[in-house]
């Protein structure tokens, strides 16, 4: 009884055609510097969110050249994206008032030299905490440590305005840090993995549709000769001559077969792993993919809704609660005459209408006000209304050219008093 050698086979079989396999576990932080899918879970929201820039209602256009000046909309899309990265992170206001570990007094803001975006796994609390319990800071760190490279300093919480991730459980912020928050790359990233496993995979198969089986008369007993280099020559000259229009000779009692193998099922199964992609990322297909929608009459209005509506959910509760201590600071500078006593943050539609939507909205706009004239003209008909009271109606709704008066313009006087 002969024993064969494994190795033998390994190599005689397979040669130099070994499959090299990576193994190891990357961080967040690794996986989005690659880029590719990665990067748009967390890039493609904080720059959407940010791309119309912001009106602030009040505002005489100085402000705005502040904005510019001190780039703040690229600080919140910065801070928005490690927030989506990490579970938060930290802008630090560099101001002409002193150094960054001491109070920031806004009446002493001379002018604001800029603003500096940290990841909050670069920012640890200080074990300094606020310790009068009748103020609403009571518990909460007084200083934080950021660290930069090789360099760490101490910075105020006056001077840092947070920006959290998605909302997480006390018990679980184990940095100390109470703004901390979920990391949306926590769940999205394996989920991505998943499908490019199974893109991987997939591949695989495609590579190995038809797979040729050469039986080879003897083989067995060239192995067990150390005749391994003459096996792997007679394969590697199958496998150069193999073509669609080249002819493979081989020995009359050798046998050669195609086998071809059915890929059935594996674009469905793409196509569920891509929609568990957009699951966990909370992004829809069309916009993490690229991908247009599929089926009848499909327009993915209903993907493109719910993603503005997380969007704008970000803009509201993060991004909103942000600028409004920036901007605040901003009006507070001594550089900053008369500010505005009375400004408000709007930000503009995340999509503009199309030309046949606008009309369609305009249609429907006219279509409704005149139903709503010829109901008022049959009011006055009848005398449920007069026509002075009609006139006072239109002139509130401002209607028809109707403009209601505002009393005598006070506008110097405002201006003498403040």
């Amino acid at each position: 009884m002969t024993t064969l050698k494994l190795d033998g086979y390994e190599s005689a079989l397979i040669g130099h055609r070994r499959l090299q396999m990576g193994a190891g576990v990357l961080s967040a932080s690794m996986l989005y510097a690659q880029g590719g899918l990665y990067g748009r879970v967390i890039d493609k929201p904080a720059d959407k969110a940010v791309a119309r820039g912001v009106e602030i209602e009040g505002d005489d256009g100085r402000l705005q050249a502040e904005l510019d000046r001190l780039k703040v909309m690229p600080a919140l899309a910065d801070a928005l994206r490690w927030s989506r990265l990490s579970g938060g992170a930290g802008i630090v206001i560099i101001a002409d008032d002193g150094a960054v570990n001491t109070p920031l007094n806004p009446e002493s803001i001379g002018e604001i030299a800029e603003l500096r975006v940290f990841d909050i796994e670069d920012i640890s609390a200080d074990e300094r905490r606020y310790s009068d319990p009748r103020q609403a800071n009571f518990g909460m760190p007084e200083f934080y440590r950021v660290h930069t490279g090789s360099a760490t300093f101490v910075v105020h919480e006056s001077r840092l305005v947070e920006v959290g991730g998605d909302p997480l459980p006390a018990k679980l912020k184990t940095r100390g840090i109470p703004w901390q928050g979920r990391s949306v790359a926590e769940m999205a990233f394996p989920a991505v993995m998943r499908f490019q496993e199974g893109v991987r995979l997939a591949v695989s198969i495609l590579q190995r549709k038809q797979q040729a089986v050469y039986g080879m008369k003897g083989l067995a007993d060239m192995i067990q000769n150390d005749l391994e280099p003459v096996v792997q020559k007679r394969i590697n000259l199958v496998d150069a001559v193999r073509g669609v229009l080249n002819t493979v000779a081989i020995d009359s009692e050798d046998e050669y077969d195609i086998k071809d193998m059915n890929l059935s099922g594996v674009k469905d199964v793409l196509q569920e792993l891509q929609v568990a992609c957009s699951a966990d990322t909370g992004m829809p297909v069309t916009i993490l993919f690229g991908r247009s929608p599929g089926g009848l009459n499909a327009t993915g209005d209903a993907d493109f809704d719910g993603y503005h509506e997380m969007i704008e959910g970000a803009q509201r509760t993060r991004l909103t609660p942000a600028l409004e201590r920036i901007v605040s600071l901003i009006y507070a500078q001594r550089s900053f005459s008369n500010p505005p006593e009375d400004w408000s943050i709007k930000w503009p539609a995340l999509e503009s209408p199309t030309d046949k939507e606008s009309a369609e909205v305009r249609k429907t706009n006219a279509e409704a006000e005149a139903r709503e004239m010829e109901a008022l003209d049959k009011a006055v008909g009848l005398g449920l209304v007069s026509e002075e009271e009609a006139r006072e109606y239109l002139t509130e709704l401002e209607r028809y050219g109707l403009e209601k008066d505002d009393g005598p313009d006070n506008s110097a006087q405002y201006a003498a008093a403040t």
